[in-house]
């Protein structure tokens, strides 16, 4: 790899990490399940966090394909680093398309995408996914773990009530402040007072 193409990388690398577009790629791989454009739109209407992250990937991954196009970064590189979620996100690109009348919308993001189907399908078949365990074998399930103050605020969504902790609103007094011991007065002070 040449020390341009590393530089490339590199900055790629920095834009994909900041926390909204993790969070948008988090969003698209693991809770994105739309596969009609008029439902999304319903349910993720144009400014709201979801329809954001859409957008957000949907453009970083028009980008990636504008750099693989262009020959200023190499497809398999971006295929080992990234997933490319064209398939989970075409009904509603295509939905896009027909709405806005712009039927280049994310074009080199499609191009990427089917050119990373291509690629992982024979990747796929050569690796062997762990079995599941067998349910006798797994362990007993704990209860769940009160989220921390950090997932607590990523989970909050405004208009959807958050059930309460176990224990939260309970306050236990505090122990009494121990005495304080008699200041001192300044000769000052104490004539002042007479």
């Amino acid at each position: 790899m040449k020390p341009q193409d590393v530089d490339v990388l590199l900055r790629i690398m920095q834009i994909a990490d900041a926390p909204q577009n993790l969070d948008a790629m988090q969003y698209v791989i693991f809770q994105f399940d739309f596969k009609d454009y008029e439902q999304f739109i319903l349910e993720c209407p144009p400014g709201s966090i979801r329809f954001n992250n859409f957008l957000r990937v949907a453009v970083f991954c028009d980008n990636l394909g504008v750099l693989v196009d262009g020959g200023g970064v190499d497809a398999e590189t971006v295929f080992e680093l990234y997933p490319i979620p064209w398939s989970k996100m075409e009904p509603i690109v295509m939905g896009m398309r027909r709405e806005l009348t712009w039927p280049d919308l994310f074009d080199y993001f499609e191009r990427l995408g089917k050119q990373y189907q291509k690629w992982w399908e024979p990747k796929a078949k050569k690796i062997k996914l762990p079995e599941a365990p067998k349910p006798e074998a797994r362990p007993a399930m704990r209860p769940a773990a009160r989220p921390t103050l950090v997932q607590a605020t990523r989970l909050a969504r405004p208009g959807i009530p958050v059930a309460a902790r176990p224990g939260a609103g309970v306050v236990k007094p505090a122990a009494k402040p121990a005495p304080k011991p008699a200041a001192k007065r300044s000769k000052k002070a104490a004539k002042k007072k007479r």
